[in-house]
């Protein structure tokens, strides 16, 4: 069973007592509700997605590390001090955070890039593609008159796509955070949802715990696990506007579409009949509560695979 946002709305207007029949009635006395549907609908929807009856949604992530020329404890350590130099065969790529005030210079027989480093009390991250189709052996030197400090210090042997002139060169170290905002523009939260690996020596799909979580929203992964990743969040629902049209199928469980004309309902009616709105929104609150009480709930469940 599904519900459209046409459903919704004469839902609504029925326990407002201003529909009659199966069908909407846009006129005097409906123009200023119907109105105001969308934001009603919008707070209504956030509230039922994130009150504990989620939306749970996917993400694919292809989590692949570059072979980097630089051994991983020299690339890893912090490097303290005010000179640092690295020496690698067919460059294409850099990648390193570096904190302090300092010049960097990247060159090859015939290739010289040099600039500017001001990153006084934090770490910055620096990337890029670096042009190198000869595959000539490729030095990156930091100077600073300064105490300074560079890590996680990558000299990958590939180029990597370039978005508006930045190249999409990924980040070094033993762990790499993906920010799950920017992977999904309707993520709301990671909550307790499995994330699923497919990877390894023998290629094998299971459930892992072999990640760390950093305010909710970003994704750390350990280097030495790559593989194809697939993350299950909670999504906020789609925003409702003025031109949605009413065909449109709303993307939450019928528990939660049934739940959504009352609250829409209350807010709408609230000037008009502030007793019977409060009784919606009652109504509305009872049924939410019904919905994400999980003392019905009980134990846990667990398997081991044997072919692990």
């Amino acid at each position: 069973m599904s519900y459209t946002w046409g459903d919704i709305k004469l839902a609504t207007l029925q326990k407002m007592f201003a529909a009659d029949g199966s069908s909407i009635v846009n006129d005097e006395s409906t123009k200023d509700y119907l109105a105001g549907m969308p934001y009603a609908a919008n707070e209504g929807l956030v509230r039922l997605a994130t009150a504990g009856k989620f939306i749970t949604k996917p993400i694919s992530l292809n989590h692949m590390v570059a072979k980097n020329f630089i051994p991983e404890q020299t690339a890893n350590a912090l490097n303290d001090g005010r000179s640092f130099t690295f020496k690698a065969g067919a460059v294409k790529s850099y990648y390193f955070q570096y904190s302090g005030i300092g010049t960097c210079t990247i060159s090859r027989e015939n290739l010289t890039t040099t600039f500017d480093i001001d990153s006084y009390g934090k770490f910055t991250e620096y990337r890029a593609n670096f042009d190198n189709d000869s595959n000539e052996e490729v030095t990156i030197s930091f100077t600073s008159n300064y105490p300074a400090t560079v890590k996680n210090i990558a000299l990958y042997d590939t180029y990597f796509p370039e978005v508006d002139g930045v190249a999409l060169v990924p980040e070094y170290g033993q762990y790499v955070k993906y920010d799950l905002k920017a992977l999904a523009s309707d993520f709301y939260n990671l909550g307790e949802n499995a994330i699923a690996y497919e990877g390894g020596d023998r290629v094998k799909y299971l459930s892992t715990t072999d990640y760390y979580r950093e305010s909710d929203h970003i994704l750390v992964l350990p280097a030495n696990m790559p593989g194809m990743y697939t993350i299950y969040y909670h999504a906020y629902p789609t925003e409702i506007t003025i031109d949605t049209p009413d065909e449109t199928v709303l993307a939450i469980d019928p528990d939660l579409a049934v739940l959504l004309p009352l609250y829409m309902a209350a807010a709408l009616y609230m000037d008009d009949d502030l007793a019977i709105s409060t009784t919606l929104r009652n109504q509305f609150e009872v049924g939410l509560e019904a919905l994400t009480d999980t003392s019905q709930y009980s134990g846990k469940e667990k398997f081991e695979s044997e072919w692990v």
